[in-house]
């Protein structure tokens, strides 16, 4: 309930680094108990972050992300990080697992979508091959602050996937 009150309160835009990572860890308790503790996770930020301020709502889908797309089809217990840090006036977010990481070439595919906004996700296009949660996350990412913010996905097959969402330093 924790959850969802978290999720559904205030109807903001932006919220506090603090209140999103709060949002993520109530999502992360009730999968770790679906999954019963096949994975681990940790997270980092420094505490001068705690009131900088991110969309609503754009941590919890990349984590998801992680764990069904990563983690779950894993052998063995997995492991995911998030680590939030800023310089003078950008706010990043990495979220990291150890899962099986994803092929070049769909990689590829991927970043190419990511690089601008993707308008064929809202009309259902890309809903048919996947990836529609981290589409709409950069595309409101980018409706909100500009062309040049967004997510950007490292990975390598076997060995993992990072997500970098790159954000403007919002402080108030």
């Amino acid at each position: 309930s924790r959850f969802y009150r978290g999720v559904l309160s205030g109807g903001d835009t932006l919220v506090t680094i603090d209140q999103e990572v709060q949002i993520t860890l109530r999502y992360l308790e009730i999968v770790k108990i679906r999954y019963r503790n096949s994975f681990e996770f940790d997270y980092n930020f420094p505490k001068e972050m705690i009131q900088a301020k991110t969309p609503k709502l754009i941590l919890q889908p990349i984590v998801e992300n992680s764990i069904y797309h990563g983690i779950e089809r894993k052998i063995g217990k997995g492991h995911l990080t998030i680590r939030i840090g800023a310089s003078d006036s950008r706010l990043r977010i990495r979220v990291s697992d150890d899962g099986l990481g994803m092929a070049e070439d769909k990689l590829h595919q991927l970043n190419e979508k990511l690089k601008s906004l993707f308008l064929d996700a809202v009309e259902g296009e890309s809903s048919r091959q996947g990836g529609i949660a981290m589409v709409n996350v950069n595309n409101r990412i980018k409706l909100l602050f500009g062309e040049e913010y967004g997510i950007c996905v490292y990975s390598h097959e076997g060995a993992g996937t990072d997500v970098l969402i790159n954000l403007p330093l919002v402080q108030e």
